[in-house]
């Protein structure tokens, strides 16, 4: 199987997240499914210098199926339950300053822009795990439910979709909602959106094609 369009997708989105500081040194991960392969990033890669060499490939139950010097990222246990889980055909996760900060204070970042509606409204937070183990899976995977991103408390944030460059979208989309939160709430209380309202905006947002996030 032929992979070099989605690596050079991969790596494009790793140095993405890089550059915009979404990720620190060797934080974050990210991978592509193609049918009953996945393609992820390596352990302890170093997200701004990832080199398409460095992927690997694995099975869709985590053995390694093309040989290769490097090792799966800590985190894949989590990609495959998502891939399992949902419709997903990309993974991020990032360690955004913003994101982390609010999944430190809440346990759901309220919806306080309308885009969240495209995301499926307000972000839950999955409680504290060790990273790579099935307790985290399992934490994020029930914070996903019905949603394509969900918050990790004292960790980052993980979001999906049907292209690597949309699921880094709904991570930025996310970090910016989420440092909209945190200027709000250092001021006071402010207004935050209800399910009939973002119910109304997805709607409005289907009906005229629209979307915030690129479609690929």
């Amino acid at each position: 199987m032929d992979f070099d369009d989605q690596r050079a997708a991969l790596v494009s989105a790793a140095h993405r997240l890089a550059r915009r500081r979404l990720v620190i040194g060797t934080g974050g991960n990210l991978s592509i499914r193609v049918e009953d392969r996945v393609l992820v990033t390596p352990s302890g890669a170093d997200l701004e210098q990832l080199t398409s060499d460095q992927l690997v490939v694995t099975d869709l139950d985590g053995a390694v199926v093309e040989d290769t010097r490097y090792t799966p990222t800590s985190e894949l246990l989590l990609h495959l339950e998502i891939y399992r889980s949902t419709s997903a055909k990309a993974v991020a996760h990032a360690h955004p300053v913003a994101s982390i900060a609010v999944a430190n204070l809440v346990d759901e970042l309220p919806a306080v822009h309308y885009t969240a509606a495209l995301i499926g409204g307000a972000v839950r937070v999955a409680p504290h795990e060790i990273f790579g183990t099935q307790e985290l899976t399992d934490a994020v995977t029930k914070a996903l439910v019905e949603k394509t991103a969900a918050l990790m408390r004292n960790h980052g944030s993980v979001a999906y979709g049907d292209s690597i460059e949309t699921a880094c979208e709904r991570i930025e989309l996310v970090e910016w909602l989420a440092e909209i939160y945190l200027r709000t709430a250092a001021v006071g209380a402010g207004a935050v959106l209800d399910q009939e309202q973002l119910v109304a905006v997805a709607i409005a947002a289907a009906q005229r094609g629209y979307s915030p996030i690129s479609r690929r």
